[in-house]
C-alpha cells in the first residue's frame, strides 16, 4: 500500500492532463469537421496541441494504469489478511471450547479465547471497511470513469490512502499481538490436556499392576492344589 501511494503521487495530476487530451483531442475534431485548411498554420497548430496532449496522456496513463492495478493488488491482500484472521479465530475459539468440556478444563481457557476473537473481530471488519472506503474515493477519482467532479475526489482520495494506510497496519499489528495471545492460549490447552493424558495413562498402568499382583495368589494357591 506505501508503494502504491508513492507511485499514486508521482503518477502526476491525471485529471488535468485527462482534460487537456479530450479538450485537445475535440479541437482537432472539430477542425476537421470544419475542413480547416491542413496547411494553415491555425490547423498544423492544433494539430501538434493535440499530439503533445497525446503523448503526455499516454505517459501518464501508464503510471495510473500501474497505481490502478497495485491499489486492486491491495486491496485483495488486505481483505484476505483479514479473512485469514477472522477465520482462524471462529476455528481455534471454538476447538478451545470444545476442548474444554471435553477435558473439563477450566472455563477461563474459552473465556479467554472468547475473549480475544471478540476484540480481534473489529480490527478485521474495520481493516476490510477502509481499504474499501479507499479503493471507492479511487474509483470516483478515476478520470477514466468520465464523471465531471472526478477531479473533486483527488484529495479525498489522497487523505483517505493516507488515513487508511496508516490504519490498516496499525489493525495488522493488534491482529498479530491477539493471534500471539490466542497461540499462548492454546499452548496451556494442550498441556493441560497432556497432563491429564499422562495420568491418565499412569492410572491405568497401576490398575493393571494391581489386578496383576491380586490375581498371583490365586494362581499359587491353585498351583498348590494340583500338586
Amino acid at each position: 500500500m506505501i508503494a502504491n501511494f508513492v507511485i499514486g503521487l508521482n503518477a502526476g495530476d491525471v485529471n488535468d492532463v485527462s482534460k487537456a487530451h479530450r479538450q485537445a483531442s475535440l479541437e482537432l475534431r472539430e477542425a476537421n469537421r470544419n475542413q480547416l485548411d491542413t496547411n494553415s498554420e491555425a490547423y498544423k497548430a492544433i494539430q501538434l496541441a493535440a499530439t503533445r496532449a497525446r503523448e503526455l496522456h499516454n505517459t501518464v496513463k501508464v503510471r495510473h494504469r500501474l497505481h490502478f492495478l497495485l491499489g486492486v493488488a491491495a486491496a485483495l491482500f488486505v481483505v484476505l489478511v483479514n479473512s485469514i484472521s477472522v477465520t482462524y479465530f471462529i476455528g481455534t475459539s471454538r476447538w478451545c471450547r470444545e476442548v474444554v468440556d471435553t477435558y473439563g478444563l477450566d472455563e477461563d481457557y474459552a473465556n479467554r479465547s472468547r475473549s480475544l476473537k471478540s476484540k480481534t473481530f473489529p480490527w478485521s471488519i474495520s481493516g476490510v471497511l477502509v481499504i474499501i472506503t479507499v479503493a471507492a474515493f479511487g474509483g470516483a477519482a478515476d478520470p477514466g470513469t468520465s464523471i465531471e467532479t472526478a477531479s473533486d475526489w483527488v484529495i479525498p482520495h489522497y487523505m483517505a490512502a493516507i488515513i487508511g494506510t496508516c490504519w490498516i497496519g496499525y489493525s495488522f499489528l493488534m491482529q498479530v499481538g491477539l493471534i500471539g495471545a490466542h497461540f499462548d492460549v492454546i499452548q496451556e490447552i494442550l498441556s493441560e490436556v497432556d497432563d491429564i493424558r499422562s495420568n491418565s495413562k499412569s492410572d491405568s498402568s497401576s490398575y493393571v499392576h494391581e489386578t496383576d499382583v491380586d490375581e498371583t495368589p490365586g494362581q499359587s494357591e491353585n498351583a498348590d492344589g494340583e500338586q
